[in-house]
């Protein structure tokens, strides 16, 4: 990943390089804040193959912070403000990183008191309020300057590109995050076919706000800006007015959205108006976007794209042709990028279906992970024996060449462009002694596409309310898993062989609306 920041410097060394409200850096004083971090984190004592973990914000500090790691082989990993207790104590009870750097107070959360009482054990850097036994930001970089160029220099030699510079917690079945390990090399390969397709000139610049915990931020926004050499603009949420404003003043080439961001934007025609008035490329996906709706934002001058990606294949692994149709993108998620290969087969047998048959869809590249995170099971589950990523997703490949996205083997749903695991929030949902067993599932939505409905079952003589299971839920688990209605019942109904029969259950929060 150092090769990218260092050719970027090589060639657009004053050129703006990462901005946010009160602050521009350039690529040469980018690169001159990474190496000051850099020389810190060694000073504080990591080393190649140990782990950062750093609650933040879309924000400079983010994009210098990750570099810094990466540069020396530091394990970088994100989590997300919107986290609650229970998404902290797991995540960083499976990474077991060498440091905790966290951005606090934000939204008026004071995450460095949260997460000393969670993980009472970590080290910990804040950048704002450092609360007791924290280390503030101005004194762990002064502890930098005692690193020379020499030493420097070496842990940036060792460090190789098959080395893991990015975890991504995902889900699975199970309901426990994993940690999809992304290596250096799948990252760079990731972004140089993502600038090919893309084109510099429609990377030149572009607002992020989206959580820097995923890879749509990292992978699929600000990894193709740096190897444009472009300008990434930082605001800290979504904010569609606030972003039309920085969008009139800063006047960016490309946007990452979805289905949710669409209806965002169409809610808000004047600062939707001013985000796209230099747009050159939106790239889109997460759900089907209906051809009426890209209707409204199509315009000469103006490429759209619908692409389709995971985790565990860095980002975006399809889109669609530059001359593919509004109906082709509303219908299908494209063509697999180059260098890589996609089929489409039998999960059973993993050999290709024939043309216009449902089956998964699978991928093979340069783009994969390496792995989950200590989870050797979950790894070699995830790949088939010829080396394909069976992505859980099901999908039709045309004679055209196009995928149709068919759905999801595995359970999980986007709500407002994030993930969300119903195994995760049932297991939150049992907690309470009140509720016997939980089935959460996904009803349609006209804003965020899909929400969760849960379903629960009711221990025997017990009494709860739904306000009351969400409220314990807010406490438990970020905002956008905790389901948005619930229906509290006697009995669950079952299949024969005594499980929860949740396509019942679908039905049932479909036909209630």
């Amino acid at each position: 990943m150092a090769d990218l920041l260092r050719r970027a410097v090589d060639t657009e060394a004053q050129a703006p390089a990462a901005s946010q409200e009160g602050g521009r850096l350039s690529y040469a004083q980018l690169a001159a804040e990474v190496d000051r971090y850099a020389r810190a984190l060694l000073a504080r004592g990591l080393r190649r193959g140990d782990r950062l973990a750093m609650l933040a914000a879309p924000s400079v500090d983010f994009w210098i912070v990750f570099h810094a790691a990466a540069s020396i082989g530091v394990t970088w990993l994100g989590v997300n403000p919107r986290y609650q207790a229970r998404d902290f104590e797991h995540m960083l009870a499976d990474s077991e990183p060498a440091l905790l750097v966290v951005m606090s107070p934000f939204d008026g959360r004071d995450y460095c008191e949260e997460l000393a009482a969670i993980a009472p054990g970590a080290r910990m850097i804040c950048h704002g309020e450092p609360s007791a036994g924290a280390v503030s930001r101005e004194v762990f970089l002064a502890a930098g300057d005692a690193i020379d160029d020499a030493t420097l220099a070496a842990a940036r030699a060792a460090v190789d590109p098959e080395d893991t510079a990015l975890i991504v917690y995902t889900s699975g079945t199970t309901g426990k995050p994993k940690g999809a390990e992304l290596s250096h090399r799948a990252i760079v390969a990731s972004a140089l076919a993502n600038l090919a397709w893309m084109g510099a000139e429609a990377l030149q610049s572009s607002v992020c706000a989206a959580p820097v915990n995923h890879v749509g931020a990292i992978n699929n926004l600000c990894m193709p800006i740096l190897a444009a050499g472009g300008h990434i603009i930082f605001h800290p949420r979504v904010d569609v007015a606030a972003i039309g404003e920085i969008s009139r003043r800063e006047q960016p080439t490309y946007l990452v959205s979805s289905p949710t961001g669409f209806a965002m934007m169409l809610q808000q025609p004047v600062g939707m108006a001013e985000r796209l008035k230099t747009t050159r490329l939106i790239v889109f996906g997460g759900a089907v976007t209906p051809e009426a709706v890209l209707e409204q934002f199509a315009r000469p001058g103006l490429r759209l794209s619908n692409v389709y990606g995971q985790s565990e294949t860095c980002g975006i692994i399809t889109r669609t042709g530059e001359d593919a149709t509004l109906k082709v993108m509303s219908e299908t998620i494209g063509e697999v990028l180059p260098g890589a290969e996609l089929r489409v087969a039998d999960p059973a047998t993993n050999l290709p279906c024939p043309p216009d048959q449902l089956g998964e869809i699978q991928v093979r590249g340069p783009y994969l992970m390496s792995g989950y995170f200590r989870n050797p099971e979950a790894s070699a589950a995830a790949f088939t024996p010829d080396g394909f990523l069976r992505t859980g997703d099901l999908g039709v490949l045309r004679e055209d060449g196009n995928v149709v996205f068919g759905g999801r083997l595995k359970e999980m749903f986007k709500s407002g462009g994030y993930n969300v695991y119903p195994v995760e929030v049932e297991q939150a949902i049992g907690e309470p002694p009140a509720a016997a067993i939980a089935a959460v599932v996904a009803a349609p939505h006209p804003t965020y596409q899909e929400v969760g409905h849960a379903f629960v079952e009711l221990a025997p003589g017990a009494s709860v309310s739904a306000d009351e299971l969400r409220a314990f839920l807010r406490s438990r688990i970020a905002n956008y898993k905790v389901p948005k209605s619930f229906t509290l019942a006697p009995e669950l109904p079952r299949l024969p062989t005594g499980k929860v029969d949740k396509l019942a259950l679908k039905a049932e929060a479909l036909a209630a609306g």
